[in-house]
């Protein structure tokens, strides 16, 4: 079963006078293997008018903390759904 929870949230002028909302979530699952041991993910949600474009990447580490700094570091830098998987592996490469 997996669990969501906010974390941060941002939101941004657009130069035409609209704004866009950034939602970085936390996502908690536990192992199917022996049920108990939680491993987390993160998942970006992005609102723009009526469009809502949303990805996640779970399974990246069993450390809550690792997780939760990566998603601080990614709502920073107002990262969107479209280019969070290839920085997720950026930075678990360099081991953050």
């Amino acid at each position: 079963m997996k669990q969501v929870q906010l974390l941060f949230s941002n939101r941004i002028m657009l130069e035409d006078t609209k704004s866009m909302q950034l939602d970085y979530s936390l996502m908690e699952s536990v192992s199917e293997e022996d049920h108990l041991t939680p491993y987390y993910g993160i998942k970006i949600s992005k609102f723009l008018g009526e469009t809502v474009e949303m990805d996640e990447v779970a399974g990246i580490s069993t450390s809550k903390e690792s997780v939760v700094f990566i998603l601080k570091k990614l709502f920073q830098f107002e990262v969107t759904p479209i280019s969070m998987v290839e920085i997720v592996d950026e930075l678990v490469t360099q081991g953050l």
